[in-house]
């Protein structure tokens, strides 16, 4: 594909028609080949025709639009002011992403029998990332379409390792970024920068990047300065073309700096109504900035990296101050004053209020001895991504030990020692959560499919994992059906006495529980007592129970369920039953026919 050989003349002479298009202007044909309704191989196909039009589809701003049209997301995680050669670029993530499809989609024939796919499992993935410059965030981007493919009943098997690799490797990245944030002096870390790498880390399934919170923060900033040019059109921040990066101090007068933040309390509080979540206030989103950003509503620390985000925008300086019972902003107003005097704090949760130093007791609500110098001081960035932490770390000790609480406990935990690796707290305290997972598996054994992911994570924080899994594709040993039973494998169940939906991904033709265990959950009370098939079931709890057949019926209507567990063993959702993928059809191979006809009988399908 280095170029036709064919003249143009010569295609004229074939096809007088098809000459006309060569007629037009170049910059025509190139905003033809934009068209979204020419794909990348339309204009592969085209360039193929002749030489003008193979120089023509070899345009750079085609390529970026192609790249665009078939990764929407991708342009995103790109370095918004660097030179691209996009059909480069484009090449190197069609083939990035063929590759790593394929090795996600092996990932089950060598863990379908493993709890947990281990740190090393991961190796593949992470030498990938060395290939290229752009190679981490192509894996992220692949791995984030399979999850997100706009179809929640289909290759769920491929996405159940796609959401694991994806966990792993975007935490991987983003600690490259962490570190390399914490490492610049403080005067020049951004908090927004900051808070998205935190955001990120406690969300890798949420497909954003920092571009897309700086292109928010732009546009609001836009905003302010529209708001600005309305009320004082001669304000210098209006025509200024501002460097963030290097705003390190107020860039006018302090006159106009108060113009600035008047502006930016009629857009945020007036016009967008931004506001402080009173009534959810430990929701766990108020301490992600995109879902502040997208829901207008925050905490006071969410809500002043906002704002002061804005300002620094249109060149005015916020700081960030770790108030008694409180998170505030304070601007430098008067530099000739006390230290006292000099400052006007800003109430970003309740308004963008103005508040005096003398007015701050009374403000926050606090004894007039805990307001002093030292403690309404500026905090470093570092410092506020720590009361971030201890933001989500009381979120997580507070509601619970289970579920979303304990994974947003774990998430908080590892944060805190990428950005303070020595401490001791900290780390002490994740162990404590370790301990607290094991617990809950000794108590209750349904829940281990839901902690056995937690526990693995947490773990590999503390020490590398030391396992070394066979890779060969494992054998899966074959089930016989047994002929008393009569469910089977895919089939969505209800429990007769508890009630719960489920789904059914194994069985045992009789109980093979413990005596104890039989004891302990009455299956000695039951009419066919453990002499009877047992069912292992994914409940929509998130739980994993072993249910008598007696116990179980098939669904009256059928429902998704809603377990982290059902990709591993299924590769589809059918509105009925689940197909098995390859492994668990291999182990019971019987089952597959059995169910199709349940089903047919039992729904009229």
């Amino acid at each position: 594909m280095d170029g036709p050989e064919e003249s143009c003349k010569e295609i004229e002479e074939k096809d007088t028609n098809f000459a006309c298009i060569l007629e037009l202007p170049v910059e025509i044909i190139e905003h033809i080949f934009t068209y979204t309704i020419l794909d990348y191989k339309d204009v592969l196909n085209v360039s193929e025709v002749c030489s003008i039009l193979h120089e023509v589809g070899r345009n750079n701003k085609i390529w970026r639009q192609k790249l665009g049209q078939r990764w929407p997301r991708m342009l995103a995680r790109y370095q918004r002011l660097k030179v691209y050669d996009w059909y480069k670029e484009f090449k190197s993530r069609h083939s990035f992403g063929v590759r790593v499809k394929s090795a996600v989609g092996g990932l089950s024939s060598q863990h379908y029998l493993h709890d947990e796919v281990s740190k090393e499992d991961f190796h593949e993935f992470t030498t990938m990332t060395h290939e290229h410059e752009q190679a981490g965030e192509f894996l992220i981007d692949e791995l984030m379409s399979i999850v997100n493919d706009g179809d929640s009943d289909k290759n769920l098997t491929l996405k159940y390792y796609a959401e694991k690799v994806l966990r792993f490797m975007q935490q991987t990245l983003l600690s490259k970024k962490v570190q390399a944030f914490t490492e610049v002096p403080p005067e020049c870390q951004l908090l927004e920068t900051g808070a998205c790498l935190l955001a990120q880390w406690c969300q890798p399934f949420e497909n954003f990047t920092q571009n897309d919170i700086s292109d928010q923060l732009d546009s609001l900033a836009s905003e302010v300065s529209h708001n600005l040019k309305t009320t004082w059109p001669h304000h210098p921040a209006v025509k200024a073309d501002i460097n963030i990066e290097s705003v390190t101090s107020d860039l006018w007068n302090s006159e106009h700096c108060k113009m600035v933040l008047d502006s930016i309390n009629r857009v945020m509080f007036n016009k967008h109504k931004f506001e402080g979540n009173k009534t959810r206030y430990y929701d766990i989103n108020n301490s992600y900035i995109n879902k502040v950003l997208s829901s207008e509503t925050g905490i006071p620390i969410t809500l002043s990296i906002v704002y002061s985000a804005i300002a620094r925008r249109l060149g005015v300086i916020c700081e960030p101050v770790n108030a008694p019972s409180h998170f505030l902003l304070r601007w430098k107003q008067d530099p000739s004053q006390s230290l006292e005097h000099m400052y006007t704090y800003i109430d970003v949760f309740n308004g963008g209020k103005f508040l005096s130093y003398g007015q701050l007791h009374t403000a926050l609500n606090v004894p007039e001895t805990l307001i002093n110098l030292n403690n309404m001081k500026i905090t470093s960035p570092v410092q506020v991504l720590e009361r971030m932490i201890r933001n989500l770390i009381a979120i997580g000790r507070e509601q619970g030990r289970m579920g979303d609480n304990l994974l947003c406990l774990r998430n908080a935990l590892e944060f805190s020692l990428l950005i303070s690796p020595d401490d001791f707290e900290m780390r002490l305290l994740l162990v404590r959560v370790l301990q607290n997972l094991q617990v809950i598996a000794d108590e209750d054994q349904n829940r281990m499919g839901l902690v056995a992911y937690l526990m693995d994570a947490a773990q590999t924080q503390m020490e590398d994992n030391k396992v070394n899994k066979d890779k060969r594709k494992i054998n899966v040993k074959t089930r016989k059906k047994p002929k008393d039973a009569l469910y089977s494998v895919g089939l969505i169940m209800k429990h007769r006495r508890y009630d719960y939906d489920c789904v059914i991904y194994g069985w045992d033709a009789k109980c093979e529980a413990t005596h104890e265990w039989i004891i302990q959950m009455g299956v000695d009370r039951l009419p066919h007592k453990d002499k009877q098939p047992f069912y292992n079931v994914l409940v929509s709890d998130g739980t994993n129970r072993y249910a008598a057949e007696e116990s179980l019926e098939m669904h009256p209507e059928c429902c998704p369920i809603t377990h982290p567990e059902v990709g591993k063993y299924f590769t589809s959702y059918e509105k009925t039953h689940y197909i098995p993928n390859t492994e668990k059809a291999t182990e019971y191979p019987e089952d597959i026919e059995l169910t199709e006809k349940l089903v047919h009988e039992h729904h009229h399908t």
